[in-house]
């Protein structure tokens, strides 16, 4: 066996994507592809356009394996932290060879040599980080003209032009991570695939702007997909009513000493000028130093109790403390015993099967994800299933038979006790 890993939010999975998936097998010819998701909130700590297990699914419908979960704390973090969840998650896989990632601009190299110089010289890279943050840089602008200044030997216009893309900066956190863990896996680049009438990267933020303003969106999802994933959209939540409900808590619940990112500049703000719109947020921030998506991450974190303690976590330990399946083809037999074998970071399976012993890591962590799965059901109101998908592809793959308990005679070697009993969380 032999695993391909790729670290995603698929909001929506669009054409680049079942790209990138057919570029994972061609370049390393694994048996299994194995996903690695955001859950019900995306990394920019806004609520997903489509609900985390039909996001899965039309993942599976494009030719991946399985897909586990990624627990919101991090899910929702910054690159660093998001990195660094991913790669320790990929990194307790077994048979996990590669980690394949997409790129702006596909020169590994340099971007294996940023990594390295972010992790050997990191108490440097900190000191002038901070330098320029006093003043006045953004993070991004500060890291840009330090990477400069650590790496001579690289053309600026070169290191600015990588770091000017999200992805690029993903890609040096994956590799930065995988080096400090000493990680056997491999890692694998994809440029990033053109649209084919604009000659530009393909994006899930263009696509979720489109279908905002009510722009046709079907050219850029995949036809296997595209009734699911039209049908899934329309479930989701109702923008304004998402934002006021965040901000009503940002405003009775941010504590600066404890929730992450917060600082009293931040809540000052909050406070003076109570906001009732995330661009009202933004517009009377004075310090622009502070970004949309920071305090987009700083309003999320404080509505579902996100704390200093709680991302203190990943820098202590090397591992998460579970992650959640939430889909898999149904005949991957093999692969289902692989991740059911994880002790480090237990895959819980099905319900409460595969439960790991509670500490207060993963106690944490569950609470976290609980809060963030009511607040979305709250938002679409609707209820989801929290239960893994089992998709059946072989006889019509574009309309997949899907169940939340696997058939009587599947995975009967390794998980027998598995009922139908509902989720208790």
């Amino acid at each position: 066996m032999k695993i391909a890993v790729i670290i995603a939010e698929f909001n929506p999975l669009h054409k680049g994507h079942q790209y990138l998936i057919e570029q994972t097998r061609k370049i390393t010819d694994c048996t299994h592809i194995v996903v690695i998701q955001t859950g019900n909130f995306t990394q920019r700590a806004e609520p997903a356009i489509i609900e985390k297990h039909a996001r899965a699914q039309t993942a599976i419908m494009c030719g991946v394996d399985a897909v586990i979960e990624m627990p919101t704390a991090y899910a929702t973090n910054n690159a660093e932290v998001f990195a660094k969840a991913g790669v320790q998650l990929a990194n307790v896989i077994p048979h996990a060879s590669y980690l394949v990632f997409g790129v702006e601009n596909n020169n590994l190299q340099i971007l294996k040599q940023i990594a390295y110089v972010k992790l050997i010289k990191n108490r440097e890279f900190d000191k002038y980080i901070k330098i320029h943050l006093k003043a006045g840089l953004s993070y991004s602008a500060a890291q840009t003209e330090v990477i400069k200044k650590l790496l001579p030997e690289i053309q600026p216009a070169v290191i600015t032009q990588i770091l000017s893309g999200s992805n690029n900066v993903l890609a040096i956190e994956y590799l930065r991570e995988l080096y400090r863990l000493h990680s056997s896996i491999q890692p694998v680049s994809v440029e990033r695939m053109k649209d084919e009438n604009k000659q530009t990267n393909t994006t899930a933020l263009a696509i979720r702007d489109a279908y905002q303003n009510s722009l046709p969106i079907e050219h850029y999802i995949p036809a296997q997909v595209l009734p699911f994933t039209m049908e899934a959209i329309e479930k989701h939540p109702v923008k304004e009513m998402f934002e006021s409900t965040i901000l009503f808590s940002a405003l009775t619940d941010l504590d600066v000493k404890q929730t992450y990112n917060a600082t009293p500049e931040i809540a000052r703000m909050f406070r003076g000028h109570r906001p009732v719109t995330y661009d009202q947020m933004v517009s009377t921030m004075p310090n622009r130093q502070y970004t949309a998506r920071h305090l987009k991450r700083v309003a999320l974190h404080a509505a579902l109790g996100i704390s200093k303690k709680d991302i203190q976590f990943i820098y202590q330990r090397n591992h998460l403390p579970y992650a959640n399946l939430l889909a898999i083809r149904s005949d991957a037999h093999d692969l289902f015993n692989e991740l059911s074998s994880i002790r480090l970071t237990p895959i819980i399976l099905h319900g409460n099967q595969n439960r790991p012993t509670m500490d207060k890591y993963y106690t944490r962590m569950r609470q976290i994800d609980f809060r963030a799965n009511s607040l979305y059901e709250i938002a679409c109101k609707q209820k989801f299933s929290h239960k893994p998908l089992y998709v059946i592809l072989e006889n019509q793959p574009t309309e997949p038979i899907v169940s939340d308990t696997p058939d009587k005679d599947e995975f009967a070697d390794i998980s027998e006790d598995i009922t139908d009993t509902p989720d208790n969380e």
